[in-house]
């Protein structure tokens, strides 16, 4: 049975120094030196990316507060993905008075399951004190597996129309991260239609990525480390964002996260357990700064992942995957990245 550590990533470091330190010591038994070296280097290497990766947190993540209330506007591409982004926010800005809308930009491709993520979403919300024309439900995005520009286009007209007419203080969007084209998409349209002159902030919310950088995805760094500890430990840390910009950590009293774990808990055709126990943390934003000035999120040539692509080529594909774990691209375009020049009919 795994010890499972969730969100406490100091932990993973103290526990690479014990193996690394076990290992040193027994390199000084006779008979078992030889045998121990290599192990005690190799842990000492894991060690130190693991506290290289601890430090990094120190610098890239900080705590905000949400103390006033606002016109909160909320866009998700699917259901669950606005509680796991910003559930604590909107509990909050309901609570203080602001008004809260979310919109739902993509419809499920499978027969009757829109209907039932559509009455999860409702009972998430209500717990917030959202219902009626609170949510909005859309089928905006084009089918998962397709491009269709002339769509993403229609899609930012609608997108326009519904922020000028909310007139919202602040925007949570997805991340455009790599993760699944629809979310990637999300962004990338917003990004477009922000102008100079719009007054409102537009925060950009991780929820995960096929990106690896010791830089950038420090709680992936750690999830990976752990794996060596002798297959018996894993860590399940929150989402990292792709480019280094600080993540802000909304600051949630027990109850509020206790409320978000609730709301997670609605949504049970999307393995609501698995939601509460990995989602449940306080909600990390990345502020949008100017423009996004490249097509995808990351740099897919020299990643971990395209590293690990061609591993899978030349090995066993599930030798590989038990190795060096990783989402093997971006949903909806697997075995590379969202690039949105493709997406949007530039290239």
């Amino acid at each position: 049975m795994k010890l499972r550590i969730d969100f406490r990533p100091s932990i993973v470091v103290a526990l690479l120094a014990a193996a690394a330190l076990l290992f040193w010591l027994a390199t000084g038994v006779p008979g078992l030196s030889w045998i121990a070296l290599p192990f005690a280097l190799f842990y000492s290497v894991l060690l130190a990316i693991a506290a290289l990766a601890l430090l990094r947190l120190r610098t890239i993540e900080r705590w905000m507060a949400w103390d006033a209330p606002g016109r909160l506007l909320i866009l998700a591409p699917h259901e669950d993905d606005c509680v796991i982004s910003a559930g604590g926010l909107g509990l909050r800005n309901s609570r203080l008075g602001g008004v809260t809308r979310v919109v739902y930009l993509a419809r499920d491709e499978t027969p009757a399951l829109p209907e039932r993520r559509e009455a999860e979403a409702r009972a998430a919300w209500s717990i917030a004190g959202l219902g009626g024309t609170d949510l909005l439900f859309l089928d905006l995005m084009p089918p998962l597996e397709k491009r269709d520009p002339a769509k993403l286009r229609a899609a930012s007209i609608v997108l326009r129309a519904i922020i000028d007419d909310f007139q919202p203080t602040a925007i949570v969007m997805p991340a455009f991260e790599g993760g699944h084209v629809h979310h990637d998409m999300v962004a990338a349209l917003v990004d477009l239609l922000v102008t100079p002159a719009d007054r409102f902030a537009v925060f950009e919310a991780p929820e995960y990525s096929p990106c690896v950088s010791l830089l950038h995805t420090p709680h992936r760094v750690l999830a990976l480390c752990a794996r060596w500890l002798f297959g018996l430990v894993t860590y399940n840390g929150p989402p990292d964002g792709v480019d280094g910009r600080p993540i802000l950590k909304l600051r949630m009293a027990p109850s509020e996260l206790a409320d978000k774990r609730r709301m997670l808990g609605a949504f049970a055709s999307q393995n609501a357990p698995s939601l509460m126990a990995t989602r449940s943390y306080p909600d990390r934003l990345i502020a949008r700064v100017g423009h996004r000035p490249h097509s995808r999120p990351f740099d897919f040539d020299r990643s971990y992942l395209r590293f690990v692509l061609a591993l899978r080529r030349r090995l066993p594909p599930r030798l590989v995957d038990r190795l060096f774990p990783v989402q093997l691209g971006t949903i909806g375009r697997m075995g590379t990245i969202t690039d949105w020049d493709s997406e949007w009919g530039r290239a």
